[in-house]
Parts: C-alpha cells; sequence; structure tokens
C-alpha cells in the first residue's frame, strides 16, 4: 500500500490556491488554453525536437562513450585556472553554446550520473552553461524574426563574451567543497553502440520532458495575452514565462537589445526544463536567478555597444519604437515574475524543511 507523506500546510495553500486559479482559466478561456498547446505542439514537431534531439543524443554519446577523457592534459590547466573546473568542462561549454538551452544541462546530468564531475562542478556549470545555440539567434531571430543576419550574429556574440564572463565568475559563487565523488572515470565506457542506443534513448525521455513543458507554457502564454490583450505594452512578459514565442511578439514592437536581454534570461519554460533535467542536483535556486538576470543584463549591454560599433540601416530596425514601455505596466509584470519565483523557492525551500524533519 502506498503511504503519502503529509505536505506542510503552507504549501498546501500554495498548490491549492495555483490549482483553483488554474482551473478557473481554463474553464473562462478554453479555446486559448486549445490554442496555444496547440501552438506548443507546432513548436515541438517543426523547431525543437529537429534541432535539439540531435544535440541531445551527441551529449549524452560524448560522456557515455567516455571520449571526454581523451582531452589533452594541458585544457584542465586552461579550465582550472579560468573557471576552477575539470577538462570534461570544455565538451559542456561547446555543446552549450552550439546545442541550445536545454542541451548543456543536459550533458550536465549525464556527465555527473557518469561520475564525470562532482557535485560543486556540476552546480558551478549549471548557472553559467545555459545558452542559446546559433541557429536560435542567428536563423531564427536575426533572419527569421529581425530580418537581418548581421543582428542575429551580434546577438551571438554578445551571449558567448557573457557567458564566458559569467563562467569565470562562477568559482566565486559555489566555492570547491571536499567530495568523494571525483573527477575520476568511475564509470565504465560503454562501447559505440551501446553508448549510442542509451543516449538515443535518454535524448527521448529529455525531448519528452522538455515538449510537455513548452506546450503547458503555450497555453499559459495565449491565456495571458488573451487576459492582457487591452494593454499591449505588457506583450513583452510573454518572454519571460516562454522565450520562443516571446521573441516573435518582442521582434514587432522592441529593439535587439531587449530581445538579447530576454534571450539571456531564458525564460521559466526553460528554467524548468533545466530543472527537470538537474533533478539529481542540488542547483542553488537564489544563485541561479542572479545568474539569469546578470545573463541578460550582460547580454543586452554588449549588443548595445556592438550595435554602435556595427550600426544597421534604419529599415532594419523600423519596428523599434511603436511602442514605448509604460514603467506602470512594466511593473506589473515585474511583479507577475517575482510572484512566480518566490513561490518556487519557498516550496523548495518548505520540501526541504520536511524532508530534513521526516529524516
Amino acid at each position: 500500500m502506498n503511504v503519502y507523506k503529509t505536505i506542510p500546510l503552507k504549501k498546501a495553500l500554495y498548490i491549492w490556491t495555483i490549482a483553483g486559479l488554474t482551473l478557473a482559466l481554463l474553464m473562462i478561456f478554453p479555446s486559448e488554453c486549445r490554442t496555444g498547446a496547440e501552438n506548443g505542439v507546432f513548436l515541438c514537431i517543426q523547431v525543437l525536437i529537429p534541432s535539439l534531439f540531435p544535440f541531445m543524443v551527441l551529449s549524452d554519446f560524448i560522456v557515455k562513450s567516455g571520449i571526454t577523457s581523451t582531452i589533452p592534459a594541458y585544457i584542465e590547466r586552461i579550465t582550472q585556472f579560468i573557471f576552477a573546473l575539470p577538462k570534461e568542462s570544455l565538451a559542456v561549454m561547446l555543446l552549450s553554446l552550439t546545442g541550445g538551452y536545454p542541451v548543456g544541462a543536459k550533458t550536465i546530468a549525464s556527465m555527473y550520473k557518469n561520475k564525470r564531475i562532482n557535485t560543486t562542478e556540476a552546480m558551478r556549470m549549471s548557472l553559467f552553461c545555459i545558452a542559446s545555440g546559433p541557429g536560435f539567434l542567428v536563423t531564427f531571430v536575426g533572419c527569421s524574426m529581425l530580418k537581418d543576419k548581421t543582428t542575429g550574429y551580434i546577438l551571438l556574440l554578445s551571449q558567448i563574451i557573457s557567458f564566458f564572463i559569467l563562467g569565470f565568475l562562477s568559482k566565486y559563487f559555489i566555492k570547491d567543497k571536499k567530495e568523494s565523488i571525483t573527477t575520476e572515470n568511475t564509470c565504465e565506457p560503454q562501447s559505440i553502440s551501446e553508448a549510442l542506443v542509451n543516449s538515443v534513448g535518454d535524448a527521448i525521455k529529455s525531448c519528452a520532458y522538455m515538449c510537455a513543458l513548452v506546450i503547458l507554457f503555450g497555453a499559459v502564454c495565449e491565456i495571458y495575452i488573451e487576459c492582457t490583450k487591452t494593454y499591449p505594452n505588457l506583450i513583452w512578459v510573454t518572454s519571460l514565462l516562454e522565450i520562443t514565442n516571446g521573441v516573435k511578439f518582442l521582434s514587432q514592437e522592441y529593439s535587439p537589445v531587449i530581445i538579447s536581454a530576454m534571450c539571456g534570461f531564458s525564460g521559466l519554460c526553460v528554467h524548468f526544463q533545466i530543472f527537470s533535467l538537474l533533478r539529481d542536483i542540488k542547483i542553488p535556486k537564489l544563485k541561479f536567478y542572479i545568474y539569469r538576470i546578470l545573463q541578460g543584463i550582460l547580454n543586452g549591454t554588449l549588443t548595445y555597444i556592438f550595435m554602435l560599433i556595427f550600426p544597421r540601416k534604419e529599415s532594419v530596425f523600423s519596428t523599434v519604437g511603436k511602442v514605448t514601455p509604460d514603467l506602470n505596466k512594466g511593473i506589473t509584470g515585474c511583479v507577475f515574475l517575482i510572484i512566480c519565483c518566490v513561490i518556487f523557492l519557498i516550496s523548495i525551500k518548505d520540501t526541504k524543511h520536511h524532508t530534513n524533519k521526516s529524516l
């Protein structure tokens, strides 16, 4: 017989409140919910799975096959000096920058599971190994949304620079601890065929989690748009929820500087994907969100500087300035985001407290 533990009253109130509000919104906006979910399904089929699935298989294969152990020893001296990380972190960084948001987290999870990195190293990389791939920034945002490939490359360059700056700072955010798990390869490398098959299976599971969250947030975004349709200046909040759909709206009214900043923050949907992939690692949530805000600020600042150095034709950004954000309305969006983050952080704290108490 299954025995369910009693959850704390405070957490129960949060859950009941959120569940009640969600049920009410589903009943009030059924068509919008369906439309948003359908958009999420199309986004997964047409964009996310084709672009991310191969990278997820590759990231798992690199770890399971054990080829990271062949990285030259001098790389270790470089990564330890700059990031206080082992040489295996080089693979995580490269896959993060080329594969897209959840690929870095997937690689970290695989390395941690296969004893290639310890807990401190995994936590440190989880703070900054979060980035959009070139396919998203250059092809989707630059070419498709902004109609300018050069701007896409500016967004990509801004992200790469901020990525390494935050990577350098991560060694000061999370200090080294003595742990029983070392960076030595305690798990035997798998054969090529076994590693490939297992990597495909793990990638399918990860994509399923990812797509489920994208569909859910697609419905949430559509309901939010319907609720705030009389306040068009609040459309930017969608990028705080789900970045892909958010960029579509931002590209119509806002400058590439704002888009770059939002891509640095990456959105709650991406954050939950990362938490799902790294559920075996206790990510410091407060530091995680500090890093997301810092990356957004760095991305936006660097993009602004590069666009002063490489000015574009006015026609490219002719849509910029159509809407001037109202500070009071923007505050509403910020409060909405802060409430979501606070509820999540408190729920994590309550869960840890209850777990320790039960032990």
